[in-house]
């Protein structure tokens, strides 16, 4: 009897031990985490790097698709899960969500330079501010189109915006697909008058055709989580993944890489929304 309890035990130890395996649908072609990295990997994959080589309990797989496939699989299929995910109140109903694991500057409003909107914006801003009230910015510009991502969040206040009746003729959505940046291509053929873009983002494009201007309905820090199925094997896979956050997020490793992504002179800025909104220090 007394064995039997011992061989019991050990094998519960190894089912405890096995790591789980979870399908992220995702951006990511199913081999990039096997690769070397590029010299201008974007901070999630560096971070979701990071985070994989620091946890044994998971074993992930990648399927390159759009996010609104990422969505339905990760809908219906237990394993699987989103990464750098925005939330928002419709996504939480359909998802579970992990710690925030990146933190980037917020976006901004980015015009072309010669617009001719811009002397009229420094006078607005006098009024705003210093930041761009997008929604006014809409409303009283009749011929200012703004290109979106139809399969992007920007936010809860900018989604909600941006289903308002009263702006729809000054947007312009444009579906993605399973790439990034394809909006700027856009901006600089004059198509529309503006995009909303995270400013790390630059470095895809020619920045020195750009003037960028913050916007009052976007988070400051815009921070990205893990998504996956609403489920035991989902919340198994998330308790996973929060370890491996919980444990990287104070580290330098994981500090410097954020602050790669942000200019000198807002880095204490960067830090302090850093420190309160992803390791939960107020002081």
């Amino acid at each position: 009897m007394w064995q039997q309890v011992v061989l019991l035990s050990f094998l519960s130890f190894f089912a405890v031990a096995e790591p789980l395996d979870v399908k992220f649908q995702s951006k990511m072609s199913p081999d990039w985490l096997t690769q070397e990295p590029a010299a201008n990997e974007s901070l999630e994959l560096s971070l979701m790097r990071l985070i994989f080589a620091h946890n044994s309990g998971l074993r992930p797989g990648f399927a390159l698709v759009n996010h609104t496939k990422a969505s339905e699989l990760t809908r219906t299929s237990p394993n699987s899960c989103m990464a750098s995910i925005l939330k928002n109140p419709q996504r939480e109903a359909e998802f579970l969500f992990s710690k925030p694991f990146s933190a980037i500057e917020g976006l901004k409003l980015y015009l072309a330079a010669e617009s001719m909107l811009h002397q009229r914006l420094q006078t607005k801003l006098k009024q705003w501010g210093g930041k761009v009230r997008l929604r006014e910015l809409l409303l009283t510009e009749p011929d200012f189109i703004i290109g979106l991502d139809r399969d992007r969040s920007y936010g809860s206040d900018l989604d909600l915006l941006f289903k308002e009746n009263a702006v729809s003729r000054n947007l312009y959505f444009k579906q993605s697909g399973a790439q990034i940046a394809q909006l700027w291509p856009m901006l600089q053929q004059h198509r529309v008058s503006a995009v909303l873009e995270y400013p790390f983002m630059l470095a895809t494009t020619d920045a020195s055709k750009l003037e960028g201007y913050n916007v009052a309905e976007a988070e400051s820090l815009q921070l990205a989580y893990f998504s996956c199925n609403k489920s035991e094997t989902g919340q198994a896979i998330i308790d996973q993944l929060n370890q491996s956050i919980e444990s990287m997020a104070g580290t330098q490793a994981y500090l410097d890489l954020h602050l790669k992504t942000v200019p000198a002179e807002r880095q204490q800025d960067f830090l302090q929304n850093y420190n309160m909104l992803m390791l939960g220090d107020s002081d």
